[in-house]
């Protein structure tokens, strides 16, 4: 059966109804490419706010701190807390980058994120950048701000003595390679990034970057190498460095998927996995792509060698038509032999098995990324701690954050968030927790739209005023997760009794905008049993710290 990427999924919801969009844009923006897989993310780095802010930061000017990740993992995220408040009308961009520590000032770049523009005036908030899935080992890293001119608009947060480094370097030809010499100053940054710790996810196949690309991929033709996975594992993302510089590169897309083959005797078998379709621009710089894979299609992948390929097909011309010409994408590779090709139809799917083909030179630089082990439990939501409280909650009032499911199927064990009594009203207040599915539903007049229904509902707990913050844990009847016409679920925090003495935690991720919501629900009679996607009163860029637990059938 061919894979289906989390974004068609949601495509081809957004057809069915429009209200959704509202919903589920940030949340496929993120979630097709780096899914949610592991059990939970770490940080490293300095997640609270610093206490002084910066003047407007120097345009074309990179500064840093340096920070020590304790144990290896898979880095993809770097966060900043900035604002626009420098002074400068008009907007300044910025990216982050990570770079390897060489005896106390930082060395070799392990990667920059895509840039970001503050605009005059925006308020302070994290922002938070993704890129491809890359590992990275224990030791020290410096994160980095490269500002762009106008210089004036954005501010960064620090305080402390020493840890900071910095220098000029051109903002339009991306960060530096090599940090370069600089000079030291006080103040430890507000940046920190986000990992999945090597317990919860590993990586198997070619992670460094090989030194020859090739030429121009041609259309319907697969390529690959061989790689050994070490022990059995749920596949959770592919990530192959690739480039736009093809002859064919001018003003145009190719289209191509990532497919693994289980070997045969030393040349690739049998299918086990295609991924959805990816486009190449003409004119992309060389870099590693991510493609996060929806989890309810994703195989376990027992110990042994496979084949990590891809599949090319045409280029995207203007009428939106696929060409059988190809040539816009390259890979990288280098060494001798491990490498197997032949010509494969792109718009019927890849052939199973592979078929006879040709022995070549070089390892491509692609790799996957796994859950280890047999996975029986899961997460959907937040497991990390949002760095802003709310005021004290209102009684008889329902608000919430949507979500990915991260299997096709499992069932509810409980429900959590991160609470605290520190409101400011006395005594003590209830709370539930409450989580809903989403149906497709048509009204009287023929139209669709999405109906959120309840799925699991806790019983109430009651929290005394001055309760310091701490994860709740709300025990829930078991409830099965898998009737959801797509895989979006919401997990809402529901209060009741007086007012003002529970608050909840969040924050305004810029990865994961517009993802809190919430309306007036009476505390009495439980959670409403269903409501309509257009019921919330409220919305704001806030994505709360509740998240369920699941168990998942033996796979």
């Amino acid at each position: 059966m061919p894979s289906l990427m989390l974004l068609d999924l949601l495509a081809l919801a957004a057809l069915k109804f429009k209200r959704l969009l509202c919903i589920l844009l940030a949340l496929a923006a993120v979630t097709t490419l780096a899914p949610a897989h592991a059990q939970s993310a770490a940080t490293f780095g300095r997640t609270t706010v610093g206490t002084l802010a910066s003047n407007g930061l120097s345009s074309d000017f990179k500064r840093a701190s340096r920070f020590t990740l304790a144990s290896p993992g898979t880095a993809f995220h770097l966060c900043a807390y900035l604002d626009g408040n420098g002074g400068v009308s008009g907007a300044q961009r910025v990216r982050l980058a990570l770079y390897r520590d060489a005896n106390g000032v930082p060395g070799t770049k392990v990667f920059e994120t895509p840039e970001w523009t503050i605009f005059s005036g925006d308020a302070a908030r994290w922002i938070c950048q993704f890129r491809a899935y890359t590992p990275i080992p224990a030791g020290r890293y410096w994160i980095a701000i490269h500002s762009s001119g106008p210089a004036g608009v954005v501010r960064d947060f620090y305080d402390g003595s020493g840890n900071w480094y910095g220098n000029a370097d051109p903002f339009s030809d991306g960060s530096a390679n090599t940090f370069g010499s600089g000079s030291a100053g006080n103040g430890t940054l507000s940046v920190y990034a986000r990992f999945y710790p090597d317990t919860a996810l590993r990586n198997a196949g070619r992670t460094t970057v090989g030194t020859l690309p090739s030429g121009g991929m041609t259309a319907n033709f697969k390529r690959g190498s061989s790689f050994v996975m070490p022990e059995r594992g749920k596949l959770t993302a592919i990530t192959s460095y690739l480039d736009g510089h093809g002859p064919a590169a001018i003003d145009a897309q190719q289209i191509l998927r990532f497919v693994i083959y289980k070997d045969a005797n030393g040349v690739p078998g049998d299918l086990v996995f295609q991924g959805g379709d990816q486009y190449v621009r003409g004119g992309w710089p060389a870099d590693w792509r991510t493609e996060g894979v929806y989890p309810g299609l994703a195989p376990t992948l027992d110990a042994g060698r496979y084949w990590l390929t891809i599949h090319t097909g045409g280029v995207l011309d203007s009428s939106g038509a696929i060409t059988d010409v190809g040539k816009v994408a390259r890979n990288f590779a280098d060494g001798t032999g491990n490498w197997y090709g032949n010509n494969d139809a792109f718009k019927d799917g890849p052939s199973t098995p592979f078929g006879a083909g040709n022995a070549g030179n070089g390892t491509i630089s692609a790799f996957i990324s796994y859950r280890p082990g047999t996975i029986t439990t899961g997460q959907i939501g937040r497991p990390d701690i949002g760095t802003v409280p709310s005021r004290g909650l209102s009684a008889n009032f329902m608000r919430w954050s949507n979500f990915i499911m991260n299997d096709s199927i499992g069932t509810v064990t409980g429900l959590h968030a991160y609470l605290d009594g520190l409101g400011g009203a006395s005594g003590s207040q209830v709370v539930r927790m409450v989580m809903y599915g989403l149906r497709v539903q048509r009204d009287a007049d023929g139209n669709q739209f999405g109906l959120f229904y309840k799925v699991a509902e806790s019983g109430s707990v009651t929290i005394a005023a001055g309760t310091q913050p701490k994860w709740v844990h709300f025990a829930v009847a078991p409830a099965t997760i898998s009737d959801s016409d797509i895989p979006v679920y919401l997990i809402g925090i529901h209060t009741g009794g007086t007012a003002g003495v529970i608050r909840d935690y969040g924050d305004n991720r810029s990865d994961l905008t517009g993802n809190w919501h919430g309306m007036a629900d009476a505390f009495a009679d439980g959670a409403i049993a269903s409501f309509r996607d257009d019921a919330p009163t409220s919305t704001s860029d806030v994505t709360l710290s509740v998240y369920a637990t699941y168990s998942l059938p033996p796979p």
